[in-house]
């Protein structure tokens, strides 16, 4: 795969300081290419030969000439403030619920061409964990910055839509998202993605929250819709005193997604909080990372991830909890649990406990299987059919996770995509 960085290169020319950092990061990218098996953290999901086999020729994206959306992917019957992106660039911004006084919203693009607004988030761009970072750092063309007052909280949630059309076809998309919460402010986003045509891409996004002291973040990832697409997202977190971070993810639709979280749980009493469901048939491929690292003492953490594989479809959960030396009083929780429900899917389940301090709790487990048969008897005692036991026993499995959205208003929307969904899979 041979991206050409120098036609992106002269169409882009911003901030010398930034051209260097791309021009530095790209190299980096070229050195390591896409991530391979050899990688430790990539064991489970070959990226270099997953696009190799589906992509013949993968191009950078410059841009969008036509900025028009299509409305009837708008989520109906919600009252919401949105966040509009098309093929990664920023569109508009609605917050007719808020006082927009308390809520500054900026596109990446126009931070990217401004020395004081790009030096503020300039440290953002040093991070190459991994190749796919440091693409990402070269090739950014645009995204959102949003950054809320103290002492505010939302009225009603917001949903971040991810809209991809004709023009992403067989083009890797670069964008970043930043968001700010202040002292005592609250937020309920939503990650929403949709594409047009069934057209095959990639979206390569980092996303970056910073959660003040007392402050929530309360955020849904909404991938449910069946499409063509590929995606990785790193989503990192700083999290100060009293703070709380929760993350739903309803990992459904693409062919192939890579979730990252790196949750730093930097003061007293700071919270993070993720659970998530994947249900995959086809051929599938879907893997959630997380690395939720206790850096203070009195922090909290909780872990449940569900899936349900059928077909080909391949899953993969990575859990990482580290307690640092300092961390003491922690408390740290980490569970996944997957059905297998054909012989030709895969389910691979890798958790992890770091500690070095010595006054906490944490505990971790994994478990894999099929349907206990027993349970399928019991209810086709009760007059259900075979399909409708197993249909049943999956629902009751998934929904646990459900159950664990706080919000319920969201917890409506995500149960109604969810049961579409499962009502065209053949469990």
């Amino acid at each position: 795969m041979n991206l050409k960085f120098e036609e992106f290169q002269k169409s882009n020319l911003g901030l010398k300081e930034l051209d260097n950092i791309r021009i530095k990061s790209f190299k980096k990218f070229e050195i390591q290419g896409f991530p391979t098996k050899k990688q430790e953290h990539w064991k489970y999901t070959d990226l270099k030969n997953i696009i190799t086999n589906n992509f013949q020729n993968l191009q950078i994206f410059n841009g969008s000439k036509n900025l028009v959306y299509n409305n009837k992917l708008i989520i109906k019957n919600f009252e919401h403030n949105k966040i509009i992106l098309l093929n990664g660039s920023f569109i508009e911004s609605s917050f007719i619920y808020e006082d927009e006084k308390k809520i500054i919203i900026k596109s990446l693009k126009s931070i990217l061409e401004n020395k004081n607004d790009f030096n503020k988030i300039k440290e953002y761009f040093d991070d190459d964990q991994n190749s796919m970072l440091s693409l990402n750092h070269a090739l950014t063309n645009d995204g959102v910055v949003l950054d809320i007052e103290n002492n505010y909280s939302f009225n009603k949630p917001l949903v971040v839509y991810n809209f991809f059309d004709k023009t992403a076809e067989n083009k890797i998309i670069n964008n970043k998202i930043f968001i700010s919460l202040g002292d005592k402010s609250n937020l309920c986003m939503i990650d929403f993605y949709r594409c047009e045509n069934n057209i095959k891409y990639f979206n390569n996004t980092i996303h970056n929250y910073t959660i003040k002291k007392n402050a929530t973040l309360k955020k849904y990832n909404i991938n449910d819709s069946l499409d063509n697409s590929y995606n990785y997202n790193s989503v990192k977190i700083k999290s100060y005193s009293n703070s709380v971070f929760e993350n739903f993810l309803l990992s459904l639709g693409p062919n192939l997604i890579k979730n990252e979280i790196h949750c730093n749980l930097l003061e007293n009493y700071s919270s993070c909080f993720i659970n998530g469901i994947m249900l995959l048939d086809g051929s599938q491929h879907h893997e959630l990372k997380t690395n939720v690292n206790h850096k203070y003492e009195n922090c909290k953490s909780s872990q449940l991830i569900k899936s349900v594989l059928l077909d080909k479809s391949n899953g993969t959960y990575q859990g990482k909890i580290y307690v640092d030396k300092k961390a003491q009083k922690t408390n740290g929780y980490q569970l996944s649990k997957a059905l297998i429900l054909s012989e030709n899917s895969a389910f691979n389940s890798k958790p992890e406990l770091e500690i070095y301090a010595d006054d906490v709790k944490c505990s971790h487990g994994s478990t894999t299987g099929n349907i206990d048969e027993n349970s399928i008897f019991y209810l086709m005692s009760r007059g259900l059919t075979k399909d409708q036991a197993n249909k049943m026993i999956v629902e009751g499995f998934l929904n646990e996770v459900i159950e664990t959205i706080t919000d319920p208003n969201v917890k409506i929307l995500i149960s109604s995509l969810f049961n579409e969904r499962i009502n065209k899979v053949n469990v």
